[in-house]
C-alpha cells in the first residue's frame, strides 16, 4: 500500500468553501472522500502564496525595553489582506541568526499583534526581526519577511559604532496646511495609494496633557478610504521614518518564486489555529504507530480534549487555539498500547536567509537624544512597580469540551469519604463500579434508556483521559473538588464515548494521583496572549499631580485602529513628564490592497501651572 503523508490526509479543518484569488491559485478541500487528493491547485502555473507586513512602534530601542509589533497577512498575488493563516511566527535574530526571542502570534481578521523584551545583555547594533506563516515555510527562508531594528546597550562601548553626519534619521517631512500637521508619502510623490492626514487638536502640548488626533485616509483623488492601520507616537530621536517605512517590504522582490520547493509541501496552512504536528513510534522497534486513535488534553480544571488518528506513517496533528503556556498530554486512546514515544516538530524554521542588517550607524546629532532615551528608560523602569495600571481584561470563560453535564457533584457539600471508589458508591448518581477480567471498571447509566452503557465511559482527571480506572478509584477524596457526569453518548468526529465522568482536583494539576511517566506530558507554548500597551491617564487633577515619574519613550501604540466609511479615526492619549519632540507614525492598508505611510510631529513644552 502506498504511504500517505500527513499532507495527503489533511482534511479536518480546511474550510469547505473554495478560495478563489482572481482566477489564480486556490486552496481547497475535497470532503467527499477521506483522502485529501490535492490541496494546492495551480492555475496558469501559479500557486497561492502569502507575504507579510511587519510594523514596530519605533526603530531604535534600549536593551531591556519592549518591542511592540503588528503583522498583517497578504495574498502576494493581489497584495490584498488575506485571512488564511491564523498564526505568524516571529523571531528576533542576532547577526549569527541565533533566535533571541521566538513568538507565535495569533492572527484575527488578517492581522495580529504581540510584544517582546530585548535582552539586557545584548551588544549595541542592528538586529533582524523575521516573520513567516507555516504555509510560507514551503518556500526558501529568504522569502520570509525581514525587518531591521537598532539596539543600544547603555552599558556597552560606543567607540566601535559608526557615526554619520546629520542625515535623514527621521525621514523626509513635508509641511502641509493645518496647524502642527505633517505628512510623509511612501517613496515618491505618487507612490502613496492611501494618503493619511494626521491632525493634532493643538500645535503644542504641556506635560501630562491629553492629545487628540484625527487621522483621515483618502485616495489620491480625495475620496475617503476604510483602512486597517497601526499608530505609534515615540520620541523623534529614536524613530527612523525611512526604516519604518520599509517594514515588511523585504520579501517583495519580483524574482521570488511563486512555486514551493516541493510539489508535496511539508507545511500545512494554519487556517483555524496553531498546528501541533508530531510522530508516535514504538520504543522497542522504532516503528510508527499507524492508524491509531490518539488524544491531546490540557492539564487543568477545565476539560479541553481533542481526538485524532495517526496516519500510516505514524504522523498526527492537532489544531490548538488556547493562548499562552499550557501543560499538554498526548496519548493513544487504546489503553493496551504502551511503550511508545512522541516527537513533536519544532514549529520555528531552522533555515535562514543571507539577509544581513546594515551596519549600526548613529547620526552624530542624535547622540544627545539617544542618551535622553536611555535615562528615561532607566527612570521609568525604576518606578515601574509603583504604577497603578488598568486592571487586566477578564479572561473569557472557557467551557468544558463536553458542554454542560447532567450532574455536577461538589465534594464540599457531602460528608468526607476516603477514596473516589467510595464517592462513586455513595454519592455520584448513575455511576457504578464492577469487576471485569479481574480489574475494577467504571460504568455509567444511559440517561435516555435507563440502562447501563455497554462500553466504557471516558474518564478524566484534571482534564486528562485516564484508562486505568483502578488508579483513579484509589485517589483520596479529600483531593477532589468536583465531579461532572455526562450520562449520554458523546460523539467527537469518528470517536464515540459511552458517557463522560470528569474528576477535578482542588489543585487541578494531576498531583493527586501517580501519573504514568511513560505518557507524553510537557509544557507547550501556544500563541501569546494579547498584551495591552500601557498608557496612563491624567484626566483629573489628582492623577495629573501624581508623584510617580512618567518618562515613556513610546507615548502611544495601537495595532488595531481602523478608519470608518468616512475615512476617519480618532486617537487619544496623554503626554508624559518630558518636554521634547515626538514623531507620530501611521501605517495602513485597505481591503483592496491600497497602502499608505505617514508621519507627523508632536511637540511637548513645559507650561507653568
Amino acid at each position: 500500500m502506498q504511504n500517505l503523508t500527513l499532507f495527503d490526509e489533511f482534511k479536518t479543518y480546511i474550510r469547505k468553501d473554495v478560495l478563489f484569488f482572481s482566477a489564480v491559485v486556490i486552496v481547497a478541500a475535497l470532503f467527499n472522500q477521506k483522502l485529501f487528493s490535492q490541496v494546492i491547485i495551480e492555475n496558469q502555473g501559479v500557486t497561492y502564496k502569502e507575504r507579510l507586513i511587519l510594523n514596530t512602534d519605533r526603530s531604535l530601542y534600549i536593551t531591556g525595553e519592549k518591542v511592540w509589533l503588528k503583522v498583517t497577512t497578504l495574498n502576494s498575488l493581489t497584495n490584498t489582506p488575506s485571512d488564511n493563516s491564523k498564526v505568524v511566527y516571529v523571531e528576533f535574530l542576532d547577526r549569527n541568526n541565533f533566535p533571541l526571542r521566538q513568538l507565535k502570534v495569533r492572527v484575527e481578521n488578517h492581522s495580529g499583534s504581540s510584544v517582546f523584551s530585548i535582552p539586557e545583555n545584548l551588544l549595541s547594533g542592528n538586529y533582524v526581526i523575521r516573520a513567516y506563516s507555516n504555509w510560507m515555510q514551503n518556500w526558501p527562508a529568504d522569502q520570509f519577511c525581514h525587518k531591521t531594528i537598532s539596539v543600544v546597550n547603555p552599558f556597552g562601548s560606543f567607540e566601535s559604532l559608526a557615526l554619520q553626519s546629520p542625515s535623514s534619521l527621521n525621514g523626509p517631512v513635508k509641511e502641509v496646511s493645518g496647524k502642527g500637521n505633517t505628512i510623509v508619502k511612501p517613496g515618491s510623490e505618487d507612490a502613496g495609494e492611501i494618503l493619511f492626514k494626521i491632525t493634532p487638536d493643538k500645535s503644542e502640548y504641556s506635560t501630562r496633557e491629553k492629545v487628540k488626533l484625527v487621522i483621515a485616509a483618502t485616495d489620491v483623488s480625495g475620496n475617503p478610504i476604510e483602512s486597517d492601520l497601526s499608530v505609534s507616537v515615540a520620541k523623534t530621536g529614536i524613530v527612523n521614518s525611512e526604516e519604518m517605512q520599509k517594514s515588511g517590504l523585504d520579501n517583495l522582490q519580483s524574482s521570488t518564486s511563486m512555486v514551493p520547493e516541493s510539489k508535496d509541501p511539508k507545511y500545512l496552512p494554519e487556517l483555524e489555529g496553531h498546528l501541533i504536528y508530531g510522530i508516535i513510534r514504538l520504543k522497542e522497534t522504532g516503528e510508527p504507530l499507524r492508524n491509531s486513535g490518539i488524544s491531546l488534553s490540557y492539564v487543568g480544571k477545565i476539560a479541553r480534549c481533542q481526538f485524532s488518528s495517526t496516519n500510516n506513517l505514524g504522523e498526527f496533528y492537532f489544531v490548538v487555539r488556547e493562548p499562552g503556556t499550557n501543560e499538554i498530554v498526548i496519548q493513544p486512546i487504546n489503553p493496551d498500547i504502551t511503550g511508545y514515544y512522541i516527537d513533536i516538530r519544532q514549529p520555528f524554521n531552522s533555515n535562514f536567509s543571507n539577509y544581513q542588517p546594515s551596519l549600526f550607524r548613529i547620526d552624530s546629532t542624535s547622540i544627545d537624544k539617544i542618551n535622553n532615551a536611555v535615562i528615561s528608560m532607566q527612570i521609568n523602569n525604576l518606578y515601574e512597580p509603583f504604577r497603578q495600571k488598568m486592571p487586566a481584561t477578564p479572561k473569557k470563560a472557557i467551557p468544558d469540551f463536553y458542554g454542560k453535564p447532567e450532574n455536577t457533584i461538589l465534594m464540599a457539600d457531602y460528608i468526607e469519604l476516603s477514596t473516589i471508589r467510595e464517592v462513586v458508591k455513595e454519592i455520584i448518581p448513575n455511576v457504578y463500579t464492577l469487576k471485569q477480567n479481574g480489574k475494577l471498571e467504571l460504568k455509567l447509566i444511559n440517561k435516555l434508556q435507563s440502562l447501563p452503557f455497554e462500553n466504557k465511559p471516558l474518564v478524566l482527571v484534571d482534564g486528562v483521559p485516564m484508562y486505568d480506572f483502578e488508579k483513579v478509584l484509589v485517589i483520596n477524596s479529600k483531593e477532589i473538588e468536583r465531579a461532572d457526569v455526562l450520562n449520554k453518548r458523546y460523539f467527537f468526529s469518528e470517536y464515540i464515548f459511552d458517557g463522560i465522568l470528569s474528576f477535578v482536583t482542588k489543585k487541578g494539576n494531576l498531583s493527586a494521583m501517580d501519573f504514568d511517566n511513560t505518557i507524553f506530558r510537557q509544557v507547550y507554548e501556544g500563541c501569546l496572549p494579547k498584551e495591552e500597551f500601557y498608557s496612563p491617564e491624567y484626566s483629573t487633577d489628582s492623577l495629573k499631580s501624581g508623584r510617580i515619574p512618567d518618562y515613556r519613550n513610546t507615548l502611544y501604540w495601537s495595532s488595531d485602529k481602523s478608519t470608518d466609511k468616512d475615512g476617519k479615526t480618532f486617537v487619544e492619549f496623554y503626554t508624559s513628564d518630558e518636554t521634547t519632540d515626538y514623531t507620530i507614525v501611521v501605517r495602513g492598508i485597505s481591503a483592496d490592497g491600497k497602502s499608505g505611510f505617514s508621519t507627523a510631529s508632536l511637540k511637548v513644552k513645559q507650561v507653568p501651572y
